[in-house]
């Protein structure tokens, strides 16, 4: 007669499908260039900085249209100057460990941007965090973390444009009762998605914001077994019986 145990008297699983998993999940990799600001010393300084046309609908997607990334692991920078649509602001910076972002508002929602991007090398379809650490700070305004991927413009199919695919921000002033990292998840769409940081503030005077360290790390996921202790201290795979619900023949 055969065996109907599922599982052996000494605890072995006698049929597939018994085993009790524990889903891990870990972050590895580094997939941004110079993110840590001590680093990077004065370095940003010297990098490509576009003006954003004061035209554009779309400060960030203007920036990365016309000044385009093309090198991986680069940063770029974009700021905007004054105009009827938006405040001035000046390049963001570099130095003393820090990332520094500079902006002010001039009422009827007339802002000003400064940010920073950097084209990635990703395994599309793979979900990624972002991890941006931001010191204390009295400064008043809103930090953003977008990624974009390249699309077909619909209006000049051999031109690309950009779609954005994620955001989040913190806002500022930042101060020890409140928390100073910014985390965030995104699904990568395209192998060079970019990753966008940029500063905006309803201060009415020049202010700035400064950045420690952003990261970007692969999400992955594990399944292992779970282990429980015997009466004698050893350690044994957990393990369920399927229950089996009796059918009748209607």
């Amino acid at each position: 007669m055969a065996n109907r145990q599922q599982i052996s008297g000494r605890g072995v699983a006698q049929s597939s499908g018994l085993e009790v998993f524990r889903n891990i999940t870990t972050y590895s990799g580094e997939y941004l260039n110079w993110g840590n600001a001590d680093s990077y010393g004065t370095s940003l300084g010297s990098d490509t900085d576009y003006e954003v046309d004061n035209a554009a609908t779309d400060p960030h997607v203007d920036a990365l249209v016309n000044s385009r990334a093309t090198k991986v692991g680069q940063w770029m920078k974009y700021n905007t100057a004054t105009g009827s649509n938006y405040k001035a602001a000046t390049p963001p910076t570099s130095g003393s460990g820090r990332f520094t972002f500079n902006g002010e508002h001039a009422g009827g929602g007339v802002a000003s941007y400064s940010g920073i991007y950097q084209m990635m090398s990703l395994e599309e379809g793979e979900t990624y965090k972002v991890e941006l650490l931001t010191p204390i700070d009295a400064n008043i305004g809103s930090l953003y973390i977008n990624t974009y991927t390249p699309t077909p413009n619909p209006d000049a199919s051999d031109v690309s444009t950009f779609k954005i695919t994620s955001t989040t921000n913190i806002s500022y002033p930042i101060t020890n009762s409140t928390i100073g990292l910014l985390t965030s998840e995104f699904t990568a769409a395209n192998q060079n998605d970019i990753l966008v940081v940029y500063f905006t503030t309803l201060e009415t005077s020049s202010t700035d914001i400064k950045v420690k360290n952003i990261s970007v790390k692969l999400k992955e996921d594990f399944l292992i077994p779970v282990y429980s202790e015997d009466i004698i201290g050893n350690a044994q795979t957990v393990l369920r019986r399927n229950v089996q619900t009796p059918t009748f023949n209607t």
